[in-house]
């Protein structure tokens, strides 16, 4: 009876829990049927570097004229164009809050299979106020600054 529970508790908790860390993310993307979506600004995607695999669909924008970051309103659609629900998504941005909402907003749209990376490209800052600590850069992970076209975010 006790190993019943366990199970089911087991179950619960990863059926609950949708945050990896960098690592267990890089594991995760050796399955052809997961993806790593960069939910960052383009210009941080191509100017502070990332992940060789990640597909670019930022979740906001830069608003030059405003000042300001604005909602991609397009997200949701930008996602369905490129991938299928069944489809396995790691979300990631550069310390973890936007890639949180943005999994928010998935899962409300259908996707299930859907993971936050913790801590981010970039990580959590250090006693000093720099990125430092954790996330995909500073556990040594692979990154690239070299564009694949296929995987930059494009305007329609």
């Amino acid at each position: 009876m006790l190993s019943v529970g366990i199970i089911i508790l087991s179950c619960f908790w990863l059926a609950e829990n949708t945050d990896v860390t960098p690592q267990e993310a890089f594991k995760m993307l050796q399955n052809p049927s997961t993806y790593l979506v960069d939910v960052r600004t383009i210009s941080e995607y191509v100017f502070v570097g990332h992940p060789e695999m990640a597909t670019n669909i930022p979740l906001l924008f830069w608003s030059e004229n405003k000042q300001k970051m604005e909602a991609n309103e397009n997200f949701i659609e930008d996602i369905k164009a490129k991938f299928k629900p069944e489809d396995t998504l790691i979300f990631m941005c550069r310390s973890g809050g936007r890639s949180t909402k943005a999994l928010s907003l998935l899962k409300a749209n259908g996707f299930e299979n859907v993971f936050n990376m913790k801590f981010g490209f970039e990580g959590e800052k250090d006693s000093q106020g720099y990125r430092s600590k954790n996330g995909w850069k500073n556990s040594g992970l692979p990154y690239t600054y070299n564009l694949n076209e296929d995987l930059v975010y494009r305007f329609k």
